[in-house]
């Protein structure tokens, strides 16, 4: 009976505990259940659209070594629109800007760099679609814009390039000091015997540096 009793015991024990926590206990296993089938779920969806992206990715860039504007639009278009979260639609704006703007089609090298300037997750991307951005700006003359957008916040690895581009805007808008100023700052950043440091070096010798 001693025994006996000892179980019911331990039974109106666990009833009780599961009367008190057995919604809680529950609701969390539940929950832990959906975040694991949820993960699952984002994970399948996330290697689906990249599936997706990388054929919508090569029609960009067989429509860029075609040379094909059109075509160009209407892939990166689709890319940009359904598949914008992806790495392929920041570097298909990137191939597109380069072939828009060796037609001579800056309003699109710049909007397709501006939205790579804003969404692109890799910071490298990014830094490098606002190098290029600032360079269509310098070839249109607009160099107060083209120095704003050197001015941005980016990874300090292109720190040299954003000071040498930043020489050229100055130096064509007739401010040799500031240009000498981004040229000199420039070769400060550059490391060892970086290819740059001689071209630099050159321009900074022109104008008297």
């Amino acid at each position: 009976m001693a025994f006996d009793l000892q179980e019911q015991e331990q039974i109106d024990e666990l009833k009780a505990f599961w009367a008190q926590w057995g919604k809680w206990i529950s609701t969390a296993v539940l929950a832990a259940a959906l975040g694991y089938l949820g993960t699952k779920g984002w994970a399948y969806y996330q290697r689906s659209q990249a599936e997706k992206a990388v054929v919508v990715y090569d029609e960009v860039a067989s429509a860029a070594q075609a040379g094909d504007l059109a075509k160009l639009k209407r892939s990166i278009a689709i890319l940009q629109g359904d598949y914008g979260r992806t790495a392929y639609a920041s570097r298909a704006a990137l191939v597109v800007a380069k072939a828009a703007f060796e037609k001579q089609d800056l309003a699109l090298a710049k909007s397709q760099l501006s939205w790579a300037v804003e969404h692109a997750k890799e910071p490298a991307l990014q830094a490098v679609a606002r190098l290029r951005l600032a360079s269509v700006l310098l070839d249109e003359k607009r160099y107060d814009a083209a120095i704003a957008e050197l001015n941005q916040e980016h990874v300090s690895a292109y720190d040299a390039l954003f000071l040498d581009l930043k020489g050229d805007v100055y130096a064509a808008k007739g401010d040799s000091k500031a240009a000498r100023d981004q040229y000199r700052s420039a070769l400060a950043k550059l490391v060892g015997d970086s290819p740059n440091r001689q071209y630099i070096q050159t321009k900074l010798d022109a104008l008297g540096g």
